[in-house]
């Protein structure tokens, strides 16, 4: 942290970053240090609840590793980040409350007396519908999508084993996710039924 507690200049805060963008793990830690808790409390204020606004800041700086060659700053690091952190807040809550209106409208078709599934078979048909939506999944997007989840492989490495760049890589995985998220959006209202009452 900059000392007496401080923040960057301007000018040394895009110094820094061009550190964390040459893959210097130790600036990325300093970058984290310096701007995680006040990043959380900021999401805190947004969201209401201390876990879910860690959560959000630890995403944000694991997309930041990620994506830091990809990064370019327009403006100060500071403000790239309290904007990214209140982007991600909004999403969230947004998510929410599609996530909220799924449960009612379930809530309201759910049929008094019809029997409830166990967890150990709704955990195994959820794994089956998930195994069904990749199988479904364009090929090249399927490739990439398994490389990413399944092997654990950056987008970098993807690109470089496909043959493709980068940018193809998000583009394809962002594909795959879309269609996966409109395949499973039947089923998860009632997994959360589940979960939420039993």
């Amino acid at each position: 942290m900059p000392p007496n507690g401080q923040e960057y200049g301007q000018e040394s805060e895009r110094q820094l970053f061009e550190r964390v963008r040459q893959n210097d793990q130790k600036a990325y830690e300093q970058v984290f240090r310096t701007y995680y808790p006040m990043l959380c409390n900021y999401a805190l204020r947004l969201v209401k609840n201390q876990e879910t606004a860690e959560e959000i800041v630890q995403d944000l700086f694991c997309t930041i590793w990620e994506k830091r060659q990809q990064i370019q700053l327009s403006s100060s690091l500071k403000s790239y980040l309290f904007g990214a952190t209140h982007n991600n807040c909004l999403r969230y809550l947004k998510h929410q409350k599609v996530r909220q209106n799924y449960q009612v409208e379930t809530l309201a078709q759910f049929k008094e007396g019809e029997p409830v599934q166990d967890e150990e078979f709704l955990t195994f048909e959820l794994q089956q519908k998930i195994a069904e939506g990749i199988n479904r999944l364009p090929a090249q997007c399927r490739k990439i999508f398994q490389l990413s989840r399944y092997e654990g492989l950056k987008y970098k490495e993807i690109a470089q084993k496909a043959g493709i760049s980068v940018k193809t890589v998000e583009a394809q995985m962002s594909k795959a996710l879309r269609i996966l998220r409109e395949e499973l959006k039947d089923y998860l209202p009632t997994l959360l039924l589940f979960l939420l009452f039993f």
